[in-house]
Parts: C-alpha cells; sequence; structure tokens
C-alpha cells in the first residue's frame, strides 16, 4: 500500500475518533488534551496528503 493511501485510511480513523470525542469539553481536562491531540494529528496527516498530492502533480 502506497503512502497516500495510508494517509487516508489514518485520516478516517482520527476522523471516527475525533467524531466520539466532547468537542466542548474543557481544554484544562483529559478529554479535551485528547480532542487536542486528535486535531493535531489530523492536521499534520492533511498536510502530508497535500504534500504529496503536490508533488504528484508536479510529475
Amino acid at each position: 500500500m502506497n503512502r497516500l493511501q495510508t494517509l487516508q485510511k489514518q485520516k478516517q480513523f482520527w476522523m471516527s475518533v475525533k467524531r466520539t470525542l466532547d468537542k466542548d469539553a474543557p481544554m484544562h481536562t483529559e478529554e479535551g488534551f485528547q480532542y487536542a491531540r486528535v486535531l493535531t494529528k489530523l492536521v499534520l496527516i492533511e498536510l502530508e496528503i497535500e504534500q504529496i498530492e503536490k508533488e504528484k502533480a508536479a510529475r
């Protein structure tokens, strides 16, 4: 499986995790920290996906 497919599967997984967390949880709680970590992972995955797609388009 190539890197793009792996990243897309990870994105789907983290999106499902995000849906189960309470987005209104205070940041000083464990659930708030978990929500922030999930959002960070999603942003990093999305940036890497965009980079791969840009490289493919440049070829």
